[in-house]
C-alpha cells in the first residue's frame, strides 16, 4: 500500500491540460478525492492527516492547474475549477467518490457537490467559505498577505506557522511540527503555486465572494445538497472566519450535516489535530468506505 511518502506522480489529460495526481492508501472503496488551499500542491498535505485516511480507505490527491506539477492556468471561477476536478475524475473512470476540500479548495468542492450531485456521496467542507450572501463574513484583507507575497523557504515557512495557527504556545508548537512533517516527507518536492498563479487564484476566490456574480456561486444553491455533509474549522479561523462554517451548517442542516469546531485552532486545525484523527482512526473525515 503506498502512503504518503511513497505514492507516485501519475497524469492524466482533461480539457487539453495535463494534470499531475497521486493514488495512495487501500486498494478498494470508494476513494477520497482531496482538494487543497490556496497555493498549495500535493506536496504541502500533512502526513500524519494523509496516512491514517490512506490506512482506512483510497485516497486521491490532485495538483490544480497551473499549480505543483499541473500544467495549464487556473480559472476565473470556482465554477470552472470545480468542472476541471469533475471531469477528472470521470475521466479517472470513477462512479463515484467522497471529497474533502480545504479552505479555498472547499469552495471548489462546494461547486463539484452542486454540479455533479451524483458523483459525490460524501461532501467534507475544512475551513472554507459558500460564495457572498446575506451574513457571510470576509476575512481581514490582509489575513492572506504573508502568503500571497511569500517567495523564500523562510517567508513561507514564516506565513504557515504565524497566519494559520493560533497564537498561544499550543498553537504554535502545532505549527512548527507540522511545518516539519511535511516538508521532511518527500524529496523533490514541489514549490508553492508561483506568484503569477497566486494571482489567477485570488482572481477566482474574488469573483467567488463578488456580489455580481452571486448567481454562479453557492451560497443560494446549498439546499440542494442532499448527501451527508460534514463541515469542520478550528474556533479562530482568521482567514475564513469560522461564522461562515457554522453559517454552512445552519442552511444545509438538512442533508445529514454534522458540524465540528475544534478548540484553540486556525485554519490549519486540520494538521494541529491530525494525531486525534488518528486515534479516532479519522472517522470525523467518513474514512469508512
Amino acid at each position: 500500500m503506498s502512503t504518503y511518502s511513497t505514492a507516485k506522480d501519475d497524469f492524466v489529460n482533461v480539457d487539453g491540460i495535463k494534470f499531475a495526481y497521486r493514488r495512495l492508501g487501500a486498494g478498494d472503496g470508494v476513494p477520497l478525492v482531496l482538494i487543497m488551499h490556496y497555493r498549495g500542491t500535493m506536496d504541502h498535505w500533512d502526513p500524519a492527516l494523509i496516512d491514517p485516511l490512506a490506512a482506512k480507505r483510497p485516497v486521491i490527491l490532485i495538483d490544480t492547474a497551473g499549480s505543483g506539477r499541473s500544467e495549464g492556468h487556473f480559472p476565473s471561477t470556482m465554477t470552472q475549477v470545480g468542472q476541471y476536478f469533475i471531469n477528472i475524475i470521470k475521466t479517472l473512470g470513477l462512479k463515484q467518490v467522497d471529497v474533502m476540500g480545504f479552505s479555498g479548495g472547499g469552495c471548489n468542492a462546494q461547486m463539484i457537490a452542486l454540479n455533479a450531485p451524483k458523483l459525490v456521496r460524501h461532501l467534507i467542507l475544512s475551513a472554507t467559505t459558500p460564495s457572498i450572501g446575506e451574513g457571510v463574513q470576509i476575512g481581514p484583507a490582509d489575513a492572506l498577505q504573508k502568503l500571497r507575497t511569500a517567495v523564500t523557504v523562510d517567508e513561507h515557512k514564516d506565513a504557515f506557522i504565524s497566519i494559520f495557527f493560533t497564537s498561544s504556545a499550543r498553537g504554535q508548537a502545532a505549527g512548527h511540527a507540522a511545518w516539519e512533517r511535511i516538508t521532511a516527507a518527500r524529496q523533490n518536492r514541489s514549490d508553492y503555486a508561483s506568484l503569477e498563479a497566486a494571482e489567477e487564484q485570488g482572481v477566482a476566490y474574488f469573483n467567488f465572494i463578488d456580489p455580481n456574480s452571486a448567481k454562479d456561486g453557492s451560497y443560494n444553491r446549498l439546499h440542494e445538497l442532499q448527501m451527508p455533509v460534514l463541515i469542520a474549522t478550528g474556533c479562530d479561523d482568521a482567514i475564513l472566519p469560522t461564522k461562515n462554517s457554522i453559517l454552512m451548517w445552519e442552511k444545509i442542516s438538512h442533508s445529514n450535516a454534522e458540524l465540528h469546531i475544534f478548540p484553540d485552532a486556525g485554519h490549519r486545525f486540520l494538521y494541529q489535530y491530525a494525531d486525534q484523527l488518528k486515534k479516532q482512526n479519522a472517522s470525523l473525515f467518513l474514512g469508512s468506505s
